[in-house]
């Protein structure tokens, strides 16, 4: 009788100490998650090579004294990453190909590398990075789609019901401070914009990130870093006349605020004096809203008179 009982209870004690030791190993997991280095996600190796392509144009058209073109959205499929310009515009950087409308650009992205430094003292390839506003609105059939916010001059307000706003508000400025697309990028949340139901949400803190309690303290923000002229200009206004400088006077950090649509009316911010560069964000309905975003129940995204279709925006993205 004794015999056949110790088996069953060594068996027993294997089972229980098996047991104890993967519930030590998941509380060792959980505490020390945070601090360990993830691999990159699927969707960070996607903004990655957004951020190389979009490199790959400032530095190209530096090379060829050509002013940069103006991007009406991003477009990632997976095996090819493609740009929808605002006008014709050729030929093409490589390792960038023009359609033969010029308006449609597109590279493998396996064609893109790592660019080198650009500019003395400023700390790597992040320096050639003149679309920082670039942002993922969300997918098309399963495509991600960006738009670089300082090409949608006037207020951009994102409509629907509030916890939708303030999600896909907080995937947008998670993504600008955090990802390698905004590396650039500076946001301002504005007053009731800048309290906890808003920045409880957001998947990341940053320097780039600013709070101010009114129109003029936000304003009176300056970017991370000092500006240069315009992307828009043909020839930027440099000292030093070689594409190093070129690209530098393209780059710098551009500004996004985000206000709520009481501030946005109580403030007058429809006369604020923002840059050429700098975008809003609004949250809620404005009723003469340059650009109008209704985010819906369903998960996907209406862009109005952007026309880019959104099937998943970028709070749903999983």
């Amino acid at each position: 009788m004794i015999a056949s009982i110790v088996p069953s209870v060594v068996l027993l004690l294997v089972v229980l100490g098996a047991a104890a030791w993967m519930l030590r190993r998941r509380r060792r997991d959980s505490l020390t998650g945070q601090v360990r280095t993830a691999r990159p996600s699927a969707h960070r190796k996607e903004l990655e090579t957004v951020a190389l392509g979009l490199r790959a144009v400032a530095e190209g058209r530096a090379h060829s004294a050509r002013p940069l073109p103006e991007v009406h959205a991003v477009i990632h499929s997976g095996q090819r990453l493609t740009l929808l310009l605002a006008g014709a515009d050729t030929p093409a950087p490589a390792p960038w190909t023009a359609d033969i409308s010029g308006k449609e650009w597109w590279v493998e992205p396996k064609d893109l590398t790592s660019p080198g430094k650009t500019s003395p003292g400023n700390g790597g390839a992040e320096t050639a990075h003149p679309y920082s506003l670039a942002v993922t609105l969300g997918r098309h059939r399963g495509d991600r789609v960006l738009v670089d916010l300082s090409l949608l001059s006037g207020a951009i307000a994102l409509t629907g019901e509030d916890n939708d706003v303030r999600s896909l508000a907080q995937a947008l400025v998670t993504e600008l401070i955090a990802g390698p697309v905004g590396s650039l990028a500076t946001v301002v949340l504005v007053g009731s914009a800048a309290t906890p139901s808003v920045t409880d949400g957001l998947g990341a803190r940053s320097a780039r990130l600013r709070a101010a309690a009114t129109r003029d303290e936000a304003l009176a923000c300056r970017e991370s870093l000092p500006t240069g002229s315009d992307r828009r200009s043909p020839v930027p206004q440099t000292s030093q006349p070689d594409s190093v400088a070129r690209v530098a006077a393209w780059t710098h950090a551009r500004r996004l605020f985000v206000v709520t649509a009481a501030q946005f009316r109580d403030e007058n911010w429809r006369d604020a004096a923002l840059s050429g560069t700098d975008a809003l964000l609004v949250l809620g309905y404005i009723g003469d809203a340059d650009w109008n975003f209704q985010v819906n129940a369903d998960g996907s995204l209406d862009t109005g008179r952007l026309g880019l279709p959104i099937d998943t925006h970028a709070a749903r993205l999983v």
